[in-house]
This record gives structure tokens, sequence and C-alpha cells, in this order.
């Protein structure tokens, strides 16, 4: 089934496809058109949770910048209290993520484990990886659904503590770095070398932090493992566990040996999950959530100049594996 509204036509599935049915439609055109069509575009991405946009006269960080202006979602907000490796490319633009081509990054919905999450998240598509490389989507919906009872129970219940670490100057952690960007330093977390912003932004996402010896800095926030979408009254699994266990089958056996033995202790370990009762989340029931996670997995190749934009509560994104060079950007609005 198709809708057609103006010169684009969307295409119903997962995600919804939104296409020109005009060849030469002008960059000016599109901004009009979905300023024009802003209703039908939000109910869209309510309906489907995720919108691609092929084919569209997008050429730049700028333009893909002014379109999500344009698309009147929201307000372009910073990556806070985010640790994945990416750089600012212009105001609310940055690169996704810049973690290794090899490694695989697991389905996830943004900032999910921080109080301020964003609502909504774009990519835009500056250059197709020549393998691999997508930007793995799923329905949060159905991934929620696609849970054992009792196991939801038990984490709705319990909720989740996250635990973060991050070092301010270190010439063991600049040099791993440099040789894969992984551990970001809490002044690129929070986007300040200012000890006393950085505690006036825990404050006002309901982080506890704390500080340790050479200026390290340790973060906890407890958060509930799933959410209820405020417009839509969907449940959804929303939580990041799984990405706060650093384990062989997250990082792979290789680079998790690698970290354990050389760099990694109980005070610099990057990432801890456990309840909000202070047990330990079992590495079983992590497993669980990554089988539960790919099954519902749906990816499709990039194009240049693609845009997907997700609803950051309805959808989940990931990245898989890829080679040859890979520049895609994102941002976040609330």
């Amino acid at each position: 089934m198709t809708i057609t509204f103006d010169k684009l036509v969307l295409k119903e599935q997962f995600p919804g496809v939104i296409t020109s049915n005009q060849k030469d439609i002008s960059y000016d055109e599109l901004l009009n058109i979905i300023k024009n069509n802003h209703k039908e575009l939000v109910g869209a991405l309510k309906s489907h949770g995720a919108l691609l946009f092929r084919g569209m006269p997008i050429r730049n960080a700028k333009q893909f910048s002014n379109f999500i202006t344009n698309l009147g979602l929201g307000s372009f907000v910073n990556y806070i209290g985010g640790d994945s490796p990416r750089d600012k490319v212009d105001g609310g633009v940055y690169t996704s993520t810049e973690a290794p081509p090899s490694l695989h990054i697991p389905l996830h919905q943004e900032l999910s484990f921080i109080k301020n999450f964003p609502k909504n998240i774009y990519f835009y598509c500056d250059t197709a990886p020549q393998t691999g490389g997508e930007t793995i989507i799923a329905d949060a919906r159905q991934v929620y659904k696609a849970f054992d009872k009792s196991f939801l129970d038990k984490f709705q219940n319990k909720k989740l503590t996250y635990i973060s670490r991050y070092y301010y100057k270190s010439k063991v952690m600049s040099f791993v770095n440099k040789l894969q960007r992984s551990h970001k330093s809490w002044t690129e977390v929070f986007e300040t070398d200012d000890k006393q912003d950085v505690e006036k932004k825990c404050l006002q996402n309901d982080f506890q932090w704390r500080w340790h010896k050479k200026d390290w800095l340790e973060i906890r926030q407890t958060r509930p493992a799933v959410c209820e979408h405020p417009d839509t009254f969907d449940k959804v699994w929303f939580n990041q566990a799984h990405l706060y266990d650093f384990n062989p089958r997250l990082l792979g056996l290789k680079r998790y040996l690698g970290a354990k033995i050389f760099y990694y202790n109980k005070s610099t370990l990057m990432h801890e999950i456990k309840y909000a009762d202070g047990s330990c989340v079992s590495r079983k029931d992590l497993y669980y959530i990554l089988d539960v996670l790919e099954a519902n997995t749906v990816a499709f190749p990039w194009q240049k100049n693609d845009v997907l934009v997700l609803d950051n509560v309805l959808a989940m994104h990931g990245r898989a594996p890829f080679k040859g060079d890979r520049r895609i950007l994102t941002a976040l609005t609330s």
C-alpha cells in the first residue's frame, strides 16, 4: 500500500520508504513539501516508527540539518552523556559512531539510559560503505512482544542501574584510542573540561557522580527497562543493559581478552550494569536479550544521500560491520 502527498510517495513497510514521484524535485520544493505535510509525516512516523527518505536532493551536512529543522519534530540536542566515539560536524550534526568497522553494534535506542533522552534520531548517508555497514533497525514494539513475559516482569520490576567511568588525561587511554577509538574522556562525554559544569549536567540528568583518583569520573543512573510512548501509548523495550556488560559476545573474543588483560580493571572499566537493588544482571539474561534483538533486526543497504528518521522510542538502531569507506552523519532532537 502506498500513500501520496504532493510529490512524495510513502510505501507502507518497515521502515516506511518515502520517494519522489518526480525526478526533478528541487531541494527548496522538498523543504516546502515536508513543511506543508508536517501533520501527515508525524502520523506516518508514529505509525511506522521509522521513515527512509530515498532519492532526495539532500547533498551535504548543512542541507541535512535544514531538512531536520523544516521537518519540525523538535530542537537539536547535543550528545551529552553519550559515550560512543564520534565527531561534531556542524551545530547539532555529528558523525555516527566511529567504533571499529569490524565491531557489530547491537540494536538500542539512543541515550535510553538517561532521563532526558532524545525523542528522535536522524541519519544521513554521505558515503555509502562498499560492503556491509547497514544501520540496522527494529520495531521496539515487536521487540517488547518477543520477550518472555516473566523476563519482562523481572526487568520492569527491578529496574536497571548503569555505571560508567571516564578518564580525564591518561597516556594509556590515549594510546588505546590511537589504536582504535573506544573509551571517551569525560571532557568528550560532557563537551566541557570544567568539573563544575560536569556536575551541573549530572544534576540536570539525575546522574549520581563520584570523582576518583587522577580525575577519573564515575557516574550512575537508575532507569526503567521498558517505557510507554507518550503519544501512541505503545509499550516498548527501552534500555541498554546488553551494551553495558563487556563480554566476548559483544566485543568479540580477541577484543574482549585484550581489553581485560591490558587496560581494564575495576576502577577503569567503562561500563557495568546492575539491577537497581545492586544485584548483577546475569550474562545468560544479557545473551537472551541479544538473541531477541537479532531475531527482530531489519537491515537495508545505504544509498548515497539517504535520510533515515527514527522515533527514538518506537524504533531501535545499530550498526553492522563494514569494509571500505563509510560516512554516516547523525543528529538528535527533542
